[in-house]
């Protein structure tokens, strides 16, 4: 009997195994999935790429090239675009090296967008230097530098004047930032203050100067602090506006205000250039 139970024990086995092979087979079996080519973004790569064309800045090379680059390269007016309205900008030819920074950020898309980050009623509005990560990113593959002084006699803080910020401590020379820009809002300024900024800057103002910081205001004490290199073409209902948003007690704004810079071709000087 014992070979007989044997025998039906491996017959079932096999029956078994061949009905589980059965159904293995029956399993369909996947297609292979066609991988797709990435897609490349023609775009991205030929921005890097002229982001990368250009050599990192330093304080050692950026005067040169700034220069250089200027060259055959006229544009002196600007559009800024503003959460309050548009305000329109020049710059001078005899602040080359400035103009020519200013010129070569906005042509790099360093302003495209930045924001504010300093607001002072009756002082200053001052942006360019924004801490998010773009900014970052832009600043390290344009270059960390500063710029020589260009200081003028003629190149005052009258109110609408576009200057360059800078760093006080360990600065003897004055050297500019050269991404951090500000626009004088300024406030009225008597003669007596003048005498006094005079007296000790150990400086003259022109008669004509000082009727001009009386009637239009500005921020005398930075003469001679800071390079001005441009100024205000149109936009000084945007500019006032700009001054009275609310900022947190390090003058940052509450709420971000962006801005994009433009260089323009159309606009047309509505002042006279700053009083000689």
């Amino acid at each position: 009997m014992l070979v007989p139970l044997v025998l039906l024990v491996i017959a079932l086995c096999m029956t078994s195994c061949g009905d589980q092979q059965t159904e293995l087979d029956s399993v369909p079996i996947q297609a292979e999935v066609a991988i797709a080519p990435l897609e490349v973004d023609s775009l991205a790569i030929n921005a890097k790429k002229a982001l990368l064309a250009y050599p990192a800045l330093t304080d050692a090379n950026c005067e040169q090239f700034l220069l250089d680059w200027a060259k055959n390269r006229p544009d002196r007016r600007y559009k800024l675009s503003t959460s309050m309205g548009e305000i329109a900008l020049e710059t001078f030819s005899d602040a080359p090296l400035h103009s020519a920074n200013f010129q070569y950020k906005v042509k790099r898309g360093y302003y495209m967008p930045s924001e504010f980050v300093r607001i002072v009623p009756e002082f200053v509005v001052q942006g360019g230097n924004s801490e998010d990560s773009r900014a970052q990113e832009m600043r390290w593959l344009i270059g960390k530098h500063t710029l020589p002084a260009e200081f003028r006699s003629n190149r005052l803080h009258f109110r609408g004047a576009l200057a360059m910020g800078r760093t006080y401590k360990g600065n003897p020379n004055k050297r500019s930032a050269s991404y951090d820009f500000y626009l004088v809002v300024g406030r009225r300024v008597t003669r007596a203050e003048l005498a006094r900024v005079e007296r000790e800057k150990g400086i003259s103002y022109t008669e004509a100067q000082k009727e001009r910081y009386v009637r239009e205001g500005g921020t005398p004490h930075l003469d001679f602090e800071h390079t001005v290199f441009g100024q205000m073409v149109s936009g000084f209902e945007v500019l006032d506006l700009l001054a009275e948003v609310d900022t947190d007690a390090s003058d940052w704004p509450l709420r971000r205000q962006e801005f994009r810079l433009e260089a323009v071709v159309d606009v047309k000087s509505t002042r006279d250039d700053f009083v000689n």
